[in-house]
């Protein structure tokens, strides 16, 4: 009995102590979020420094190919016989990238003299947006400055990040509207102000106008959003307010590539016009016995020349919206003759997608300690992210359920660990939830409170 009464009066003073500490921590929030994104401008400018932006960087040559065409005076083109065989000079006009991110760099290329330099910088720059946002995003859910300065610290030493300033791309400007999108949301669902939802509705548009993906992630919340309400015991108007000034803010991002698609290629694309390339190349390995790998660009290559030379019918004049739905029809056949195979390789992208488990081997290499890394990596923030749910699940189903959307998105077509980049924020926030909870109860485990 004394020497309990002695253990709670030692872990009250070490309890203090400890609340002092975070206390003092808290208070400083500001002051270390400095010194974060510091730190991120730093280890970027290093990063860039020794692997600057190339033309032939990741996918660089698609994304800043059609913005400096744009800039030359050649509209929004590129000519990519890899994905549309049939395509020249004269017939160039694209929608395999989307065009938020190609029309804020054609303005980047145009103001620097097309300098690839300046790019990385701005890619930088997008990397270090979505470490303030996360920050902001995460306290708006936890109230906790703490919490929020986990978040922001996950996605400063997240490798995975770094290499995202190495291209031009559209990760980053879907990454940071993914971010600013939630951030939103959570405010407007707690101050129901016009302003905010317009916020929230913008933020989500400029993620799915820089990678189609992300539409899931919108679409998911429109439709939580009215199932929020509707538990609320909202009805007519107010009811469908807040999806409607969303949606509306997305059709608006969304109507002007409707039109220009329509114009040019006779139909409208919503997103990129590669959808339907990917459904093919990525289920053609379901026609062979080794189905569970992902398909690399050699084999998706000759995948492309067999389906032309099989097609009697093709013109070898159609553009990218008649070859989407060629290639869409060609995937869905094949998915319906092989649905058992479908659903196990769906199941098996899972670890591409999160893991990047054997995608290396597609391009030629095998998996080093790099890949085994960043699956240790991954798994941990996973699991954190999983105990940050913990008891959070009905505040937070806006991150969870968009990330289970976007996943099984992808699942279905193609998955790589990067595509995974524009909702790494998301994973963070939630493991940084974790990162407390496992903190509180370690204290209370050494403390006693679990067995007192």
């Amino acid at each position: 009995f004394i020497a309990k009464i002695i253990l709670v009066q030692y872990n009250q003073r070490m309890e203090s102590k400890n609340q002092n500490w975070f206390d003092r921590l808290e208070n400083s929030a500001p002051l270390i979020l400095t010194w974060l994104i510091l730190l991120m401008f730093l280890v970027g400018s290093l990063v860039l420094k020794a692997h600057p932006i190339q033309l032939d960087s990741g996918e660089t040559k698609t994304w800043w190919g059609i913005a400096t065409n744009l800039t030359r005076g050649y509209g929004y083109s590129l000519c990519n016989q890899y994905y549309f065989p049939f395509c020249d000079a004269a017939h160039s006009a694209t929608a395999m990238r989307e065009p938020a991110p190609v029309l804020f760099f054609a303005g980047v290329a145009a103001l620097t003299h097309e300098s690839l330099f300046v790019a990385g910088i701005v890619q930088l720059f997008f990397l270090v947006g979505i470490l303030i946002a996360l920050f902001f995003l995460t306290l708006e859910w936890t109230k906790s400055p703490l919490a929020a300065l986990i978040a922001a610290l996950l996605w400063a030493i997240y490798p995975r990040a770094y290499t995202l300033i190495t291209q031009v791309s559209g990760d980053l400007m879907a990454g940071l509207g993914v971010t600013l999108g939630m951030l939103f949301i959570f405010r407007a669902r707690r101050t129901d102000h016009f302003r905010d939802w317009i916020l929230a509705g913008a933020g989500l548009a400029l993620a799915f106008m820089s990678r189609s993906a992300m539409l899931m992630a919108a679409l998911t919340i429109l439709a939580g959003l009215i199932l929020e309400r509707w538990k609320l015991k909202s009805r007519g108007i107010d009811l469908l307010r807040p999806s409607l000034i969303v949606g509306a803010m997305l059709a608006l991002f969304l109507t002007p590539w409707l039109i220009r698609t329509d114009l040019v290629f006779g139909r409208p694309l919503i997103g990129s016009s590669l959808v339907g390339y990917n459904i093919f190349r990525h289920n053609y390995a379901l026609t062979t016995d080794n189905y569970f790998h992902n398909v690399g660009n050699v084999e998706g290559w000759q995948a492309i020349q067999d389906l032309v030379a099989r097609r009697a019918d093709l013109t070898h004049t159609e553009n990218e919206a008649q070859m989407d739905l060629v290639y869409r029809a060609e995937g869905l056949k094949i998915i319906a003759a092989h649905p058992v195979r479908y659903v196990l390789l769906s199941g098996y992208r899972f670890f591409m997608l999160w893991f990047d488990w054997r995608v290396s081997e597609a391009f030629g290499y095998p998996m080093g300690f790099n890949e085994y890394a960043m699956i240790v990596v991954q798994v941990v923030l996973l699991a954190l992210a999983f105990i940050g749910l913990w008891k959070n699940l009905k505040i937070t189903w806006v991150l969870w359920a968009s990330l289970v959307m976007v996943t099984l998105a992808y699942m279905a077509v193609d998955s790589r660990m990067h595509y995974t980049s524009p909702i790494m924020p998301l994973v963070m926030s939630l493991s940084a939830a974790g990162v407390m909870r496992v903190g509180k109860l370690k204290r209370d485990c050494i403390s006693g409170n679990i067995f007192i």
